[in-house]
């Protein structure tokens, strides 16, 4: 997990995966219980939610490829 603050001043709490996965899914009402459980934040507004690939280096360059992805709001 990193911490840190958006070019427009909001806090942004960053998730990495640290293993390889072909598919999966990803609870985000526990990831935030998770995060406030831990001090990061108290009763907020949830703005935003991103989920993708962000790459920093890669030689020769890579392609990502997300298929039959969906949201689902309980």
């Amino acid at each position: 997990m990193f911490e840190g603050e958006g070019p427009d001043g909001h806090k942004v709490i960053s998730l990495l995966r640290t293993s390889k996965t072909n598919s999966g899914t990803v609870d985000i009402k526990s990831i935030l219980q998770w995060i406030k459980s831990k001090g990061y934040f108290g009763d907020i507004e949830v703005g935003s939610v991103q989920y993708g690939v962000e790459i920093t280096s890669s030689p020769g360059g890579k392609n990502f490829n997300f298929n039959n992805w969906s949201v689902t709001s309980k």
